[in-house]
């Protein structure tokens, strides 16, 4: 019989997916991306050009991200 904890975990754990900017290339196969908050971090792969929006999933660039308006609502 399988623990109920781990059960759940396997249901709920999944990567959360972000759009940065990237901002540089790095010499070691790394890009450094600002987040919306604007931080900045060390994500790895280069796929996607300088100044343009990512998709950035557990640390990695997983694509290009369309570059559309962003708005903060307070409800």
């Amino acid at each position: 019989m399988s623990n109920s904890y781990q059960r759940l975990r396997v249901l709920t754990s999944k990567a959360t997916r972000t759009v940065a900017t990237v901002t540089n290339h790095n010499a070691d196969g790394t890009s450094t991306v600002e987040l919306m908050a604007g931080t900045s971090i060390t994500v790895l792969g280069q796929e996607v050009d300088i100044g343009n929006k990512a998709y950035i999933e557990d640390g990695r660039v997983i694509g290009v991200a369309a570059d559309l308006p962003h708005a903060d609502i307070d409800v």
